[in-house]
C-alpha cells in the first residue's frame, strides 16, 4: 500500500511539472499608442473586431487598446500601474475599467474613461500616473533640476521639460471565472517587457522618463504592441506557446515525488 502510495504521489508530481500541465494559454492582445485614436491605431489587428471606445477622443495622452479575442467577456478587469523613473519613481495606482466584451476593443485614454480610479500611493512625490497630459503633469520639474545637456534633449518646449518617469502595467481580469494577466513595460528590459522588443514610447516620454522630446509626438504616432494576455496570473511576456514555468508549490510537489521514488527504489529488495 505505501509503495503503491508512493508511486501515485511520484506520477501526480511529475504530471504537474510537465509543459502541457503548465502551459498558459495565449487569450489576446494589448497595443499601446501615444496621442492616438483608434483610426490610428490598428484596433482590429487585422480581425473583426470592433472598438468600444467610451472615452471618445485622444489627447496629449497614453492610451492602451485592450483587445479581447476570446469568446467570453473579460470581467473584473484592473491595471495596476507602477512608476519606476525618475519624479513619479515607486509610485502605485489602480485603475479598474468595466467589463470588456467577446470580439471587441477597449480603448482606455488617459485620465478620462475609468470606472474608477484608485489613488497613487508611495512614489517620491505621490504622482497621478493616471493623469491626463500624463507627460507633462509635473510642468517646468519642481522636483529635480534638469541640466543644461539634458533641456537641450527637451526640444519640444524646454520650459516644461521633467524626469516624469515611465510605468509598467499589471493588467488583470476573469475570463469565464478564471484569472487571465499581463505585466509589461514601454522598456522590454523592464518588468515583463513587452512583445515590440523594443521600447515603445506609448507614455509619451522617451526611455529615461523625460518630457517634451521626440517622443512626445502629435502626429503620426506609431502604435506599438505592448502585451500578450494568458491565462493565470502575473503572466510576464512569453512565448506564443504560453508559460510553463511551474509554481513554487509545483515544485515542492515535485520535490517530494522525487523523494518517493528514490524511497521507493531504496525500500526494494532484490529478487
Amino acid at each position: 500500500m505505501k509503495k503503491q502510495l508512493l508511486a501515485t504521489t511520484s506520477v501526480v508530481a511529475l504530471t504537474l511539472l510537465s509543459p502541457s500541465a503548465h502551459a498558459n494559454v495565449l487569450v489576446s492582445h494589448i497595443i499601446g499608442a501615444y496621442d492616438a485614436s483608434c483610426a490610428d491605431v490598428d484596433c482590429t489587428n487585422g480581425g473583426a473586431l470592433t472598438l468600444v471606445d467610451n472615452g471618445g477622443g485622444s489627447g496629449d495622452n497614453p492610451n492602451l487598446y485592450i483587445q479581447n479575442t476570446s469568446a467570453g467577456s473579460f470581467t473584473n478587469v484592473q491595471l495596476v500601474l507602477t512608476g519606476y523613473q525618475g519624479i513619479n519613481k515607486n509610485t502605485t495606482q489602480t485603475i479598474t475599467l468595466p467589463n470588456i466584451a467577446a470580439g471587441t476593443v477597449y480603448a482606455v485614454h488617459w485620465g478620462s474613461d475609468a470606472t474608477s480610479v484608485g489613488s497613487p500611493t508611495g512614489g517620491l512625490h505621490n504622482g497621478n500616473l493616471f493623469q491626463t497630459d500624463y507627460d507633462d503633469e509635473w510642468g517646468n520639474n519642481p522636483f529635480g533640476s534638469i541640466t543644461p545637456s539634458e533641456q537641450a534633449s527637451c526640444n519640444k518646449v524646454a520650459a516644461i521639460c521633467a524626469f516624469v518617469g515611465n510605468f509598467d502595467v499589471a493588467f488583470s481580469a476573469l475570463l469565464g471565472g478564471n484569472p487571465i494577466s499581463a505585466n509589461f513595460s514601454p522598456d522590454n528590459t523592464q518588468d515583463g517587457g513587452n512583445i515590440a522588443g523594443h521600447f515603445v514610447p506609448w507614455e509619451g516620454l522617451d526611455a529615461s522618463g523625460l518630457s517634451e522630446q521626440t517622443a512626445d509626438a502629435h502626429s503620426g504616432t506609431a502604435p506599438g504592441p505592448l502585451a500578450n494576455i494568458f491565462t493565470g496570473t502575473n503572466q510576464g511576456q512569453c512565448g506564443p506557446g504560453g508559460c510553463s514555468v511551474p509554481e513554487p508549490g509545483t515544485l515542492a510537489l515535485f520535490g517530494a515525488g522525487l523523494g518517493a521514488l528514490a524511497l521507493t527504489r531504496r525500500r526494494r529488495k532484490p529478487s
